[in-house]
């Protein structure tokens, strides 16, 4: 017979969004400058809030995810494995390497470019 316990308890909170402002919503690039420390500030001030008013707390930590985005078109960044690299079905052309992105022409050719790898369509 198959017994469950439970363990390892949390209590998970949750900010709400910068552009959240109860009567109205806006994004979060539109309530700030700068969405990512201005989250972060929020965060540190929930913890310092349940520190200090919340009975029976261990710990209290910010937690993130980190999402990586192309710097020219925003995309979610994600580059070629070495076992896409050589397969042709992957390939941009033949100079098509291990670590280059996929998301956009100035990306790769960026990567290319820091790499003295030849420019895509033959160019330099």
């Amino acid at each position: 017979m198959k017994h469950t316990t439970r363990e390892d308890y949390r209590v998970v909170i949750t900010p709400r969004r910068l552009g959240d402002l109860g009567w109205m919503s806006i994004s979060d690039r539109m309530a700030s400058s700068d969405p990512d420390r201005d989250m972060r500030e929020r965060c540190e001030e929930i913890t310092e809030q349940v520190k200090r008013h919340v009975d029976n707390v261990s710990s209290v930590e910010v937690q993130f995810t980190e999402v990586h985005t192309c710097s020219h078109c925003c995309l979610t960044w994600e580059v070629l494995t070495a076992v896409e690299a050589a397969n042709p079905s992957y390939q941009q052309d033949e100079h098509s390497a291990e670590g280059e992105p996929v998301c956009c022409e100035k990306a790769i050719a960026e990567f290319r470019a820091e790499r003295n790898i030849p420019a895509l369509g033959g160019g330099s």
